[in-house]
């Protein structure tokens, strides 16, 4: 199979560099992307979400990969989510790690269980880009060792702010794709998306697997994780 690997805000391709290497032992051809504006290199803050959805698809089209396996966490399930929706390249299989769910005119900001108005403010404040997590912040959460909590807390990137209060676009509702939601389950109750995911629950294109892996699994349990995504289709 082919795995095409997104990482949620703030980080980059190296956030699955322990996932993806579990991955090709098991003969999967693994492909991880950086979005933009989260390399380091030059002005960040005019990238909007539609950005992403074009990075992502462009790779795929630019590599020329067929029958993908589509892989977002936390954010990136709206960018995956969409470009899934959009058709415009082959997705064979979605899957959401912990992830928002896009939901046509909504932001992440809009569906998630943030502050709104408080994550604006930051993002005002910062010259339009989101704040990435303190070590304070990251030290609060559960199943991260001290070594993953310095690797967040070094390698993660302000993000582009617009991305996450720019509205998503689909052009076909999610119920319509297939695809595999993993999370812990707390995570489910989290989000503001309760009434989308028990319609998700109802339609034989989709399942729900729980991991004790917190929210970042790619780093506190990545053996596990790589195993959930191989047996995903099968």
């Amino acid at each position: 199979m082919k795995f095409v690997l997104i990482p949620g805000a703030w980080a980059g391709a190296w956030l699955w560099d322990e996932v993806a290497g579990y991955l090709r032992a098991k003969d999967h051809e693994v492909h991880s992307l950086t979005l933009s504006g989260l390399d380091g290199s030059g002005e960040s803050s005019a990238i909007d979400l539609h950005t992403h959805v074009e990075d992502v698809e462009s790779y795929i089209q630019e590599h020329d990969l067929n029958s993908v396996i589509l892989v977002g966490h936390s954010y990136s399930g709206i960018v995956v989510g969409q470009v899934a929706s959009r058709g415009r390249v082959s997705v064979q299989h979605t899957i959401f790690i912990e992830a928002f769910l896009p939901v046509h005119g909504q932001s992440l900001l809009e569906v998630s269980g943030l502050p709104i108005e408080e994550e604006k403010e930051a993002i005002a404040n910062n010259n339009g880009m989101w704040p990435a997590p303190s070590r304070e912040e990251l030290k609060s959460q559960p199943r991260l060792n001290e070594v993953q909590i310095e690797l967040l807390a070094s390698k993660q990137r302000p993000h582009p702010g617009s991305t996450v209060i720019e509205p998503a676009a689909l052009e076909s509702s999610l119920d319509k794709i297939t695809a595999t939601f993993i999370a812990h389950n707390g995570w489910l109750s989290f989000s503001r998306e309760q009434d989308l995911l028990e319609k998700l629950k109802a339609s034989n294109a989709w399942q729900f697997r729980e991991i004790d892996g917190g929210h970042w699994p790619m780093l506190s349990i990545p053996r596990e994780l790589s195993e959930q995504l191989h047996t995903c289709t099968s």
